[in-house]
């Protein structure tokens, strides 16, 4: 590692801790580790003539660094776009004796925008946080962003060359969902996909500042979509482990166009969720909005039925009332409470958001009662009636089936290779692979509590 490099490790230890996290996290300004930095940088092509080059959102410099130890004095000058103005001024006393280029201090969605420079090489680790649709910065983009990340990308394809490239250090959740997809049509339509690293550890890559999304490395290059898409994935920062080669209409599909990290998991099964008629839908108590509406214990005077969180399947198994801090009882005090409550029946319950230290993240639940209930927001249920209509599945068994097929492991590497995202939601259940409705039942007949993750995989086995 050269003097240059140390230095910039320092400089960025030194910034962290000199920024308040409560600034830093006001800035969504997760400072690039060194590692990653240079894993990011080593994912550009070769060059044979000089470089311009763009660091958008510049922080203390370590991916320009990075950028200078990967092309040297190809490097013709590194602009750089950053909105604080202690980062910016590090940053220039830093780099510029040693690379030309400008410093430009602003807002990177708006500062330069008919600026018209465009660039060969574009790295950025934006910063990672909701973009609300009425943000006056929407206008200024191509295309509607969900999240400031994506908005950051697509301002750095509007700077590129032709046959540039751009590398970005960023969540995994462009990958798929509706949000995102306005971003993926603009970007692959400008530009060609060509690589992919994944992080195998939600927290590692960015452990001193606190970032728990699924992180990944991307490449785009200004160019028609080439055929192969390069995939790599370490467990840790520096460690990569395996590197793949996919074809690119197998990892780019459907109008929506979602990426994968890895092709559709091969299977007999031509049926999904969905089309075996199976409806997910969302959990319809939203705790933190009906407080007035929840109690901890039963009440005497106000009619009630039981509130049901994940939490109350600590073995995988209904356990209520069940004492984890959250009301366990939802009062039917109007007519808005009532509609609130789903019949007696068979469900399964799937969480919508996994702890990092779960080896799961699709986790389903079987929830089969004989009386009213009500289903708290943060997981979704199965039915088998429709979105504005709950009936519940139509028999026991089939819930005890389905809640073993969802906790496969063919299932969670399914979603995995479909999803990044962390969250699993009503739309994506919709689409999972799923066996005949007959078969689940047969499946049902095998459940018991704790079941071993082998033992359900052997079950689930003979349906893939």
């Amino acid at each position: 590692m050269t003097e240059a490099f140390e230095q910039a490790i320092r400089t960025r230890i030194k910034a962290i801790s000199d920024t308040p996290e409560a600034r830093r996290q006001a800035l969504a300004q997760h400072l690039t580790p060194p590692e990653v930095a240079e894993l990011a940088a080593s994912l550009f092509s070769d060059a044979d003539r000089a470089l311009d080059c763009l660091d958008l959102g510049g922080g203390t410099g370590i991916l320009s660094v990075a950028l200078l130890e990967r092309y040297g004095e190809q490097v013709e000058r590194i602009d750089t776009v950053e909105l604080d103005p202690t980062l910016a001024r590090v940053y220039d006393e830093e780099l510029r004796e040693r690379v030309g280029g400008k410093t430009i201090l602003g807002d990177a969605l708006i500062a330069g925008v008919n600026g018209g420079t465009r660039y060969d090489r574009i790295i950025l680790n934006p910063p990672y946080k909701k973009m609300a649709s009425n943000d006056p910065r929407q206008s200024c983009l191509p295309a509607h962003s969900a999240n400031l990340y994506s908005a950051f990308i697509m301002r750095g394809v509007e700077q590129l060359r032709d046959g540039g490239e751009l590398v970005a250090i960023v969540p995994r959740s462009w990958t798929n969902g509706d949000y995102f997809t306005p971003f993926r049509r603009f970007v692959l339509s400008q530009c060609s996909l060509d690589m992919l690293h994944i992080y195998g550890s939600r927290d590692e890559v960015f452990s001193d500042t606190n970032v728990l999304q699924e992180t990944m490395i991307v490449r785009f290059s200004k160019r028609r979509q080439v055929g192969k898409i390069r995939v790599s994935e370490s467990v840790v920062k520096g460690a990569t482990l395996v590197v793949r080669e996919y074809e690119a209409r197998d990892l780019i599909v459907g109008d929506k166009l979602v990426v994968r990290i890895s092709p559709e998991e091969s299977t007999s099964l031509g049926e999904t969720v969905e089309s075996v008629g199976l409806c997910p839908s969302t959990g319809k108590v939203v705790d933190f909005r009906s407080r007035g509406y929840i109690t901890q214990e039963k009440p005497k005077e106000r009619p009630s039925v039981p509130l049901i969180y994940v939490g109350n399947f600590p073995k995988g198994q209904l356990q209520h009332p069940l004492s984890f801090g959250k009301g366990q009882w939802f009062c039917l005090d109007d007519e808005w409470a009532t509609k609130q409550v789903c019949d007696p029946g068979a469900y399964v319950l799937v969480k919508r958001f996994s702890a990092k230290e779960e080896r799961r993240r699709v986790v389903a639940y079987p929830l089969v009662v004989d009386a009213p209930v009500a289903l708290e927001n943060h997981s979704s249920f199965l039915h088998q009636g429709r979105p504005r209509r709950v009936v519940p599945l139509r028999s026991a068994d089939l819930a005890y089936g389905l809640s073993l097929w969802l906790n496969s492991t063919f299932i969670d590497e399914w979603f995995r290779g479909v999803s990044g995202s962390t969250q699993v939601n009503a739309g994506d259940i919709k689409k999972m692979p799923c066996p005949s409705l007959d078969d689940l039942e047969s499946l049902g007949q095998k459940w018991s509590v704790g079941m071993d993750q082998k033992v359900i995989d052997e079950v689930c086995g003979v349906l893939i």
